[in-house]
């Protein structure tokens, strides 16, 4: 009887450990079919995130943003005045405001060139005579 059951107890371990791994592999099938169920909802709702991003940063909507909400128009004729003083770009705004700092709409020109000097470096630089 005792060699029997030694004899009985291997089989009955490889049958249980063949049950246990088939019913591990069934849930981890069904666990990557609900994930992938998921993934293509994600997907599809960072699609429609997408699309209206797009749309609230189209030039159209933000303009008219602009206008009915925050008040916003173009500048009068004449109220933006840009002009060459001493070789350089002044920007400002109504009479003489080149001191100033620019607008949101106006380009930073000096902190540009900063910018642009610290990415090449100051040895990079063309000398001034052979800038156009």
């Amino acid at each position: 009887m005792l060699i029997g059951l030694l004899l009985v107890a291997p089989l009955l371990g490889v049958g249980l450990f063949h049950v246990w791994s088939r019913t591990r592999v069934q849930a981890s099938g069904y666990e990557l079919g609900r994930l992938e169920s998921e993934h293509r909802q994600l997907l599809s709702e960072r699609d429609r995130l997408n699309l209206e991003v797009a749309t609230l940063r189209s030039p159209g909507r933000l303009e008219r943003f602009a206008r009915e909400r925050l008040g916003m128009a173009p500048p009068a004729p004449g109220a933006v005045m840009a002009g060459m003083a001493g070789g350089k770009v002044r920007v400002g705004g109504v009479g003489d405001g080149a001191d100033q700092r620019p607008g949101p709409a106006e380009p930073d020109v000096k902190n540009q060139s900063r910018r642009r000097e610290a990415r090449s470096g100051p040895l990079a630089r063309a000398p001034e005579a052979a800038r156009p």
